[in-house]
């Protein structure tokens, strides 16, 4: 696999592993943020999205520049040494030994192509939303101050009044009313529920999407629409942009209730439009509309009930408790973020050293193994070996060119290490088998099936 392959493999690990944490404590406290203002906790699941989508990117990067600070610091680099293939997982079962469940780069290669294939999904996806909002728009016709009546001059008298950027448009496209653009914001309005409804009703519905326009709404929903297409599959990231819409709306209606001061008129303008709208999926998905979030029972409760809201104390309390709880699980996710690494490299060190092929206890060859991130590279001394009938070492000779060849290639495999050496131009492949912290066994690949191990000693 390619270095860009297996970074994206890694932070695809991290990402799994760490949204999916991240989302679970979100889910935890969800009970407690539902007590602070909506406009908080629209925040809070914010603030939860980025860190899930920048945890990963930051630790899989950590872990790369250690990778090559680890490289670095040899004190004879070996060129051409590579390690394309990593621990998936290791686990230790009830042997002393580890045991290692790797994971082939064949199946490394399905699982980038799955993701691939959703991510491309997901793009496709976000790419028609755009499309058909940009439609809605272009086709949506002008509403005339005559149309709304009243309700822009009681909008006016409220302090809420748009200003002459946003357009009033209406769509016979839509069953609810939205609100789409970045720098040139419109409210659209279905036309057929337009003549049903009276001024307060109309006044009621345009205080709540202009909340959208004045909070920006329309760009942050873009933004993390976007920036979440690589995780969209995930299900902590559904569940957070989920939160995010529900919340999303419940702010409006603050915003609208407030300016509008009839909390009680203002839900049952919600509850009069919900009659009204048909309840069809809509087909512009990345529009703002009024019934967004499918939690209108949760906004009616929330605008009609008594609500004991935190006090500041409170509030500043829950937001040291939760940065505590997120900065520590953080931490946590950059443990698991290194496991992989982590395990791997637990696994190298114990090759790692100054090794001597023996024969009748003397050394005929040296094989120096380095630690090189979660690999090992080095080199090994070439020789002269003959067996005999029973596959014995007959005779052993270092040989006469004592320069050392260097590892091109290696393999963890649990307690063993699979290593490729370049001899004059032709790979040689051998299997070393630790026995024990110093004592390991060599076994040459190609060698007569008869062929006895070739038994090594650490020195160092």
């Amino acid at each position: 696999m390619s270095t860009i392959r297996e970074l994206v493999f890694d932070w695809l690990f991290n990402a799994l592993v760490q949204i999916g944490l991240f989302a679970i404590l979100a889910a935890v406290l969800s009970p407690f943020i539902a007590k602070a203002k909506a406009k908080y906790q629209h925040y809070f699941y914010l603030a939860i999205f980025v860190l899930c989508l920048a945890a990963p990117v930051f630790n899989t990067l950590w872990q790369t520049r250690s990778s090559v600070d680890a490289k670095g610091s040899q004190q004879q680099p070996i060129l051409g040494t590579e390690h394309p293939d990593h621990h998936f997982w290791v686990w230790n079962g009830h042997s002393k030994a580890h045991e290692s469940i790797i994971l082939s780069p064949g199946a490394k290669t399905a699982l980038l192509v799955i993701w691939q294939v959703l991510f491309l999904y997901q793009l496709i996806h976000f790419s028609r939303g755009i499309y058909r909002v940009h439609g809605l728009r272009r086709d949506a016709l002008l509403i005339s101050r005559s149309e709304i009546g009243m309700a822009g001059s009681w909008m006016t008298r409220l302090g809420i009044a748009p200003p002459c950027r946003v357009v009033l448009l209406e769509s016979t496209a839509i069953d609810d009313p939205v609100t789409v653009g970045v720098f040139h914001p419109a409210i659209i309005l279905p036309s057929k529920v337009i003549p049903a409804l009276d001024e307060p009703d109309l006044t009621a519905i345009l205080a709540h999407e202009y909340g959208h326009i004045r909070r920006k709404d329309f760009l942050v929903h873009l933004l993390c629409q976007l920036t979440a297409l690589p995780v969209a599959w995930h299900p902590g990231i559904q569940y957070l942009m989920s939160k995010i819409s529900q919340t999303r709306e419940l702010a409006c209606d603050d915003y609208a209730a407030v300016r509008l001061g009839r909390r009680i008129v203002y839900a049952r303008t919600l509850l009069r439009l919900a009659s009204l709208c048909l309840q069809v999926p809509r087909s512009n998905a990345m529009g703002l509309g009024i019934f967004d979030g499918d939690n209108l029972e949760a906004r009616i409760m929330m605008l009609t009930q008594r609500r004991t809201s935190l006090s500041r104390a409170g509030l500043i309390g829950l937001a040291l408790a939760t940065s505590f709880l997120f900065g520590s699980s953080t931490v946590l996710a950059r443990a698991v973020s290194l496991q992989e690494a982590s395990a791997s490299t637990n696994t190298a060190q114990k090759f790692a050293g100054t090794w001597h092929w023996m024969f009748h206890g003397q050394s005929f060859a040296t094989m120096i193994l380095v630690q090189n991130g979660s690999g090992i590279a080095g080199s090994v001394t070439g020789s002269k070996i003959a067996l005999d009938d029973d596959g014995e070492l007959s005779r052993a000779d270092p040989s006469d060119n004592s320069a050392p060849s260097p590892i091109t290639k290696t393999k963890l495999e649990g307690n063993a290490l699979h290593v490729t050496v370049m001899d004059e131009n032709q790979p040689f492949e051998f299997i070393v088998t630790l026995k024990d912290a110093t004592h390991a066994k060599i076994h040459p690949i190609g060698a007569p099936p008869n062929m006895k191990p070739i038994q090594a000693e650490r020195v160092n």
